[in-house]
Formats: structure tokens, C-alpha cells, sequence
């Protein structure tokens, strides 16, 4: 239900559009609610040997580090969605073997370094407390030349929109079959978007570092 909510809301912010025809929603430039402090490296590729296979393969990944100085311990629940320009949508940890979480792990030397699954839970409050993650993608389209990370779970700033007509989504039932619903509102909460764009030819893109071009933060 979330994702295909986080779907929705998207298409509805390209579209500049919600009820009565008026703008997307934006999020406030002081923090309204609780935010946790983030800091994050430059995405960049790694090709690893899994088991089994013949071929070695390509993910994409980003080394991050979250916080906790608002005041109180949260639950940290994150989400790393990557939306290339070519409209493919890639979940961080999708189809992602365990044993490419080692190999970045062993590349940086870093001891304390968690999984997005690991992560996941209560962050206490402090600089002691802080945690060191990593999210995790596999190769996505090579005639991409840009595309987006939306990073949520740092912000408990939300909002209910009404949409301008009701959406049918499909969601999962308490026994795992797809059920329609019909959607009149919809939850977005505080999301930090990054755009990068990708330099170079796709067959040597692995060698090239993508180029940051805009931070921002939105609703979605």
C-alpha cells in the first residue's frame, strides 16, 4: 500500500496537480516536526561474483550515516526509492544478494557498517548512537542518463492531501492477496530528493562517477 501510494503522490507532483487544481504541497523550510540528521557519500557502483552465477554483476549503492538530536529516540524506518529518467523504479535491497552488502562492506573497512534491514528500529538519541548504513540497488537501465534517490524515514513531517479523483491501488491483504482499494487521500511525508546525472557512454559508466545536480526536499 505504501509503495504504491509513493507511486501516486509522485504522479501527482509531475503533474503540479492535487485537489482543486491547486499546487503539490511543500515542506516547511524550518522543520515543523522531529528530523534526524543525515549525511550521505556520492552513489557509486560496485560489480560483484554472486554465487552461482556465471557472469559477475553491477549495483549501485550509497554510503550513508543518520543521527538522532531531536530530542527524543524514533523509530528509524528508511527508504531509498531510485527512479531513473527512463521511468524504471528500483526499491534499495530488491533482488539485492547478501553478498554484496559483504563486499561493499570489506571494500570501506567498515566494521560497524549495517544493512537497511539492520538499520532498521529505534535510534537512540546522540552522537554516540548514530548509525552507519549502506542502501543497495541493482543495475538499472543502461540508456539512462539521469535519475533521482527519494530518502525517506528522516522526517516526521506529514501531511493529508485529497485527491482530485479517486485512484484504485492495489494492495496486499492480511493473507497476502492483491485487493483493489479506492483512494481519496493520501498521506505524503517529508522526503529528501537528490538528482544525479550520469556522464558518459553506458558501457564505461561504471567507471564514471554520477554528478550530483540538485538536493531538495519535498512532500511526497
Amino acid at each position: 500500500m505504501r509503495y504504491s501510494a509513493a507511486l501516486l503522490g509522485l504522479g501527482l507532483l509531475a503533474l503540479g496537480t492535487f485537489a482543486h487544481g491547486g499546487p503539490p504541497p511543500k515542506p516547511s523550510v524550518v522543520p515543523l516536526k522531529w528530523e534526524l540528521d543525515f549525511e550521505y557519500h556520492p552513489v557509486q557502483s560496485i560489480t560483484v561474483r554472486v554465487p552461482g552465477e556465471k557472469k559477475p554483476r553491477t549495483f549501485w549503492y550509497m554510503l550513508f550515516s543518520v543521527c538522532n538530536r531531536s530530542g527524543a529516540d524514533r523509530l528509524y524506518v528508511p527508504g531509498f526509492d531510485l527512479y531513473t529518467n527512463t521511468g524504471q523504479v528500483l526499491g534499495a535491497g530488491k533482488d539485492v544478494p547478501t553478498v554484496v552488502f559483504h563486499a561493499i562492506k570489506k571494500r570501506h573497512n567498515n566494521p560497524l557498517l549495517m544493512s537497511l534491514t539492520a538499520i532498521t528500529g529505534r535510534i537512540l538519541q546522540g552522537e554516540d548512537n548514530a548509525k552507519d548504513g549502506v542502501a543497495i540497488w541493482r543495475d538499472f537501465d543502461p540508456k539512462a542518463r539521469r535519475f533521482d534517490v527519494f530518502i525517506s524515514g528522516l522526517s516526521g513531517e506529514t501531511v493529508k492531501i485529497k485527491l482530485p479523483v479517486p485512484v484504485v491501488v492495489v494492495k496486499k491483504d492480511e493473507n497476502g492477496r492483491p485487493v483493489k482499494v479506492t483512494l481519496n487521500e493520501l498521506n505524503v511525508t517529508k522526503t529528501l530528493q537528490l538528482s544525479y546525472s550520469l556522464p558518459g557512454e553506458a558501457a564505461s559508466r561504471t567507471q564514471t562517477k554520477p554528478r550530483l545536480l540538485a538536493k531538495r526536499w519535498v512532500m511526497r
